[in-house]
């Protein structure tokens, strides 16, 4: 084997490792919701399990609003009672009515769905729910 087709292997190799290697770089999603009284739009989001997840929310309602992520298995029965599940919330954002927020968060990393709420007073009970499914 000549050194023209050695140098050939190696660059070929040296290639497909970095590609390989920018394969396995940590994973990274964006999703975003608008909120009004009393829903989110979507109401559904899908992310891989583990990644850096960058969440925007726009209240386009008269109203403060949150968004706020439950553990895997909790689920909501109103009245609600943030005390109650201290504990069990993984990301909690409250936007004022017409503000727009970012938030930055790590999503779970076992795969399911996990339960969305709006923990103000009485929108759960008028519907203000979703979910979050990590793949």
């Amino acid at each position: 084997m000549n050194s023209k087709m050695k140098s050939r292997i190696v660059i070929g190799a040296a290639v497909a490792l970095s590609l390989a290697l920018a394969a396995c770089g940590p994973k990274k999603a964006s999703i975003s919701a608008s909120m009004t009284e009393f829903k989110y739009e979507p109401e559904s989001w899908t992310v891989p399990a583990g990644a850096e997840v960058t969440l925007t929310l726009t209240n386009n309602g008269s109203v403060e609003h949150e968004w706020l992520l439950l553990d895997a298995g909790v689920t909501i029965v109103p009245p609600f009672d943030e005390e109650a599940v201290t504990d069990s919330i993984l990301v909690d954002q409250d936007v004022a009515a017409g503000a727009s927020a970012t938030v930055v968060f790590t999503a779970p990393t076992t795969p399911g769905n996990y339960e969305v709420v709006c923990g103000v007073a009485g929108h759960i009970e008028g519907g203000m729910t979703g979910t979050l499914i990590v793949q």
